[in-house]
This record gives C-alpha cells, structure tokens and sequence, in this order.
C-alpha cells in the first residue's frame, strides 16, 4: 500500500464498474479518457493523492529497525516523526510563556504552572 498505493486485486471486477460510474463525472471533467482502463487509473491515482494513512510505532528496541528493514516503503514512502517526552524545563517555559497573557494572581501562578507541568508529565 506504501509503495504503489493501492492493494492488487482488493476490488473484484464486478465492483470496479460500480466504482468507475461514481467517478465518471469529475473523470470528465478532468479530461480523462473514455475507456474504463484510464477511468481506473484515474479513481487509482484519486485514491492515492487523497488517502493518508498513520502508522504509530515505538523506536524502542528493534522491532520498528527491523520492521523497516523488511519493508523499505516504510522509510521510501513516508514521513518519519519522532515524538519523545518534553522535559520538565521545555514545558515549564511553554507555560509561563503562555500564562504571560492571562490575568492571574501572582500568588496562585507559580502553583498553576507546577500543575500544567505535572498534567503533561503524567499523560
């Protein structure tokens, strides 16, 4: 699915047609031709300019290295985003930062900055 986009033979060519007649109006519009060859290309490459899909794994221990290693789309065809915990100091000055602008006794302030970092520490 990373690699070409689409999974061979998922539809039955009895469901392509009922595919192709949904399509063929903007097909036409687009100027595609007229055969049903080019009118699935067409809803193939619709498909795959449009469909995004999230894959959510952890980078501990050798399962995501190995998992890439045998299937090289996973790395070619996608956008790799690490995601590690803040530490304590980034999110306090997120939150002072934040907190700047909301009218908030002095007294209470450092006491609600401790609680925002805590929340996001423990979540």
């Amino acid at each position: 699915m990373l690699t070409i986009g689409m999974v061979p033979s998922l539809f039955p060519k009895e469901e392509k047609g009922g595919l192709i007649s949904q399509i063929e109006d903007q097909a036409r519009k687009d100027n595609c031709p007229e055969n049903d060859e080019a009118k699935w290309a067409y809803f193939i490459n619709k498909c795959r300019d449009n469909l995004h899909i999230v894959l959510a794994m952890s980078p501990a221990g050798d399962k995501l290295w190995v998992r890439c290693r045998n299937f090289p789309g996973l790395v070619s065809n996608t956008s790799i985003d690490w995601f590690f915990p803040w530490p304590e100091e980034a999110l306090t000055a997120v939150s002072k930062f934040f907190l700047d602008k909301v009218s908030i006794d002095a007294e209470f302030k450092e006491n609600v900055i401790n609680h925002i970092v805590m929340t996001h520490l423990s979540v």
